[in-house]
């Protein structure tokens, strides 16, 4: 089911073309205007535990959008990690409905502090595109990271369900080039002229590796950037 959503004043709901259509006025303290589409949502996996596909909670958080070209502000959003869908939810009609984005019309979304861009990229002739989460930027380099799932089904006496594993990459860029790697010790490869140097800086964000991979990633890659290297054009 297709869905549009107008964000002008009031919030207010109608059912049009047999309920084809869903329109939406006034999103929370939004003072902008503009329309955008989605398509209904329905999450076809059924989970019992807190393995499930979404970004951190299963639950709707507010967030802002940048939607065609078009900024939305205090919506209820969500991050469906597995199938790399942005979902937003207007709790102000009764049945509640979820949509999800046209990915290729979100140019950037945040959620409770978390900051995510769409990016397409090409690496190694393959081109690859999704949602990405930034976690450093500065004038020469921006550093994401990209969540993931793995999805495993389960059988008990009388149900299935499904359980997600989470997982990660991150990715370099510079300038029009993205370098993707998995781990820090994989930075010798992007920066191959600072091996030596980056040896000792491994060693002192050590504390960092096992309390929070994503600190100790930036902690290293802003020790390394202190040194001004230039990412090898052919490290991938």
């Amino acid at each position: 089911m297709i869905l549009l959503f107008l964000a002008p004043f009031n919030v207010f709901g109608q059912a049009v073309e047999n309920e084809k259509y869903l329109w939406f006025d006034n999103l929370i303290g939004q003072t902008n205007s503009g329309v955008f589409k989605g398509v209904r949502y329905t999450n076809e996996f059924r989970t019992i535990n807190e393995k499930h596909q979404f970004f951190q909670t299963t639950d709707f958080r507010t967030g802002s959008i940048t939607y065609m070209g078009q900024d939305y502000f205090e919506l209820q959003m969500q991050y469906d990690v597995y199938l790399d869908q942005l979902l937003v939810m207007n709790g102000a009609l009764p049945n509640r409905p979820i949509m999800f984005f046209d990915k290729q019309g979100v140019a950037r979304f945040s959620i409770e502090g978390h900051s995510f861009e769409h990016l397409t990229y090409t690496t190694s002739n393959e081109k690859k595109s999704g949602f990405f989460e930034v976690l450093l930027k500065n004038e020469s380099l921006r550093l994401y990271k990209k969540h993931s799932r793995k999805i495993f089904k389960r059988t008990d006496a009388q149900n299935l369900y499904y359980e997600f594993k989470d997982g990660h990459s991150y990715l370099l860029q510079s300038g029009s080039t993205y370098y993707p790697f998995k781990k820090v010790k994989e930075l010798n490869g992007i920066f191959p002229e600072y091996r030596k140097e980056i040896k000792p800086i491994l060693k002192r964000h050590v504390a960092l590796k096992n309390s929070d991979t994503d600190a100790y990633v930036r902690a290293v890659l802003n020790d390394v950037l202190a040194l001004k290297p230039i990412p090898k054009k052919d490290a991938l």
